[in-house]
């Protein structure tokens, strides 16, 4: 169920207008304006980087690997799925993926930047907004809710899992991936515009206090991690000259090696391996009135 922004009535017919309150937004390149501040500084992402990261999600070997474990998770825990909604979409690169394992799945991807959603309007049949991930517009709409790498750029990101359930349907769940460790805290979180880098506990605290109850949770990124943890001590000496990570810019020699130890990794984590140290962490939580 569509629910209005400002007064939270549900919208009885397929537009975004509310007849309890007279609320309506404005429609920009066929995209729903659900929170306008925000596409001039939404302090969540710095915008310019979604043109590189556009060129680099579809082969560049970190983007391909979360993919697949989204991918897995979706598979293994709701593979009945009907609905999905991506919470800080992106350019929908993650969105066209699901749909090509999911072609029947209705798609709705919501991110403030409205440049991101114009480009992935191209890739993918799905609705999308322009919107707050602390205001999620729907109740009980859902089968799953993803949020991948978005959490970590918002100060309250208790507010948005709080969205992110309320939004889920009682027999569905959520899909997250997150950066882990403060540890490996560096110039380049903070060009990110991170908030926080997580531990485990805390992730899985904050997931469980949203009303989730987790059912599987891994550490991905780990067998590089120690390559990572060298050029995060690498760029707290030398900080790089721009919002980019020198990771994201290989040469596809070395694009295919690391590859190559992510899908060693892949294939530990499919047979059944969970780590318990890694870049990153993935989560997949379910609502209550969930069954496997």
């Amino acid at each position: 169920m569509r629910i209005c922004n400002q007064c939270k009535a549900p919208l009885k017919i397929d537009v975004w207008a509310c007849t309890a309150c007279g609320w309506q937004p404005r429609v920009l390149a066929g995209v729903a304006c659900l929170a306008p501040a925000m596409m001039v500084d939404h302090d969540g992402f710095h915008e310019p980087l979604f043109v590189e990261y556009e060129r680099l999600e579809a082969k560049h070997f970190w983007f391909v690997y979360r993919r697949k474990l989204i991918l897995d998770a979706l598979q293994r825990y709701f593979p009945d799925l009907r609905s999905f909604m991506d919470v800080g979409c992106g350019t929908a690169e993650n969105l066209r993926a699901i749909q090509a394992r999911f072609p029947r799945v209705r798609l709705v991807g919501g991110e403030a930047s409205l440049h991101a959603l114009m480009t992935g309007q191209r890739k993918c049949k799905a609705q999308f907004l322009q919107m707050d991930a602390r205001a999620i517009p729907f109740t009980d709409a859902f089968d799953v809710m993803g949020a991948f790498d978005v959490i970590e750029h918002v100060e309250d990101d208790a507010l948005v899992l709080a969205e992110m359930y309320r939004a889920c349907r009682a027999d569905g769940g959520i899909v997250l991936t997150v950066p882990q460790h403060p540890s490996l805290w560096s110039h380049m979180d903070e060009v990110a515009k991170h908030k926080r880098r997580y531990t485990r506990e805390d992730l899985v605290t904050k997931v469980e206090a949203a009303g989730f109850e987790v059912v599987d949770v891994t550490s991905f990124m780990t067998l590089l991690l120690p390559a990572m943890a060298i050029s995060r001590l690498r760029q707290r000496a030398k900080p790089p000259s721009d919002a980019m990570d020198d990771g994201f810019r290989i040469g596809a020699a070395l694009n295919g090696v690391l590859g190559g130890v992510c899908t060693i990794e892949h294939n530990l984590i499919r047979a059944g391996l969970r780590f318990a140290a890694g870049g990153s962490l993935l989560v997949v939580a379910k609502k209550e009135g969930w069954t496997s």
